[in-house]
């Protein structure tokens, strides 16, 4: 019985390390659009964090980019408010409050944090791939890889991006909308 509390409690720490490492640069570059402190971001991404595993929260999420979202928003805005830096950085307020997804940040969060979320190497290969520009012929001679490995690790990449933002498909039509 131990053993098996143990395993959930060392897996359950593995998801969430797995979480921080998605959502963690996407959450500070957001908080950072609004605080422009660098250093005060990050310990606002980390604190969220820290209070997410301690109040075990995550059980009870429905969608936890816009829970996150939300709530880097918010302690964003607070920490302004509470150091009387309160002055026109703070973003447009979105259409909906209390609905993330209506922010302008919140697409290009949710594929930010989905790239992070690929495995490494297909990650590092989909990035230089759809981020730097390169061929695959390029990506193959830089990573010592066949032409082959480099068109499997982005068809692999598409792939579980498709599925993981497949939920949102509508607010990046609609982005793409605004943006015409």
């Amino acid at each position: 019985m131990l053993k098996s509390l143990v395993f959930d409690l060392m897996e359950s720490i593995a998801d969430f390390r797995r979480l921080f490492e998605c959502h963690f640069i996407p959450l500070v570059k957001y908080a950072y659009t609004i605080t422009k402190d660098k250093e005060q971001s990050k310990d606002i991404v980390q604190n969220f964090f820290a209070d997410m595993w301690k109040d075990q929260k995550l059980r009870h999420i429905n969608s936890f980019e816009a829970f996150a979202f939300h709530a880097i928003k918010n302690k964003s805005i607070t920490w302004l408010r509470d150091n009387k830096k309160f002055v026109s950085v703070v973003p447009d307020s979105p259409v909906h409050e209390s609905d993330p997804i209506h922010d302008s940040h919140f697409p290009k969060y949710l594929l930010e944090s989905a790239i992070l979320g690929l495995p490494d190497k297909c990650r590092e290969v989909f990035v230089l791939s759809k981020q730097d520009g390169l061929t695959y012929e390029e990506i193959a001679e830089t990573l010592n890889v066949s032409v082959k490995t480099v068109e499997k690790h982005i068809s692999t990449g598409l792939q579980k991006l498709k599925e993981k933002l497949a939920p949102h498909k509508v607010l990046f039509l609609e982005s793409v909308n605004k943006n015409l």
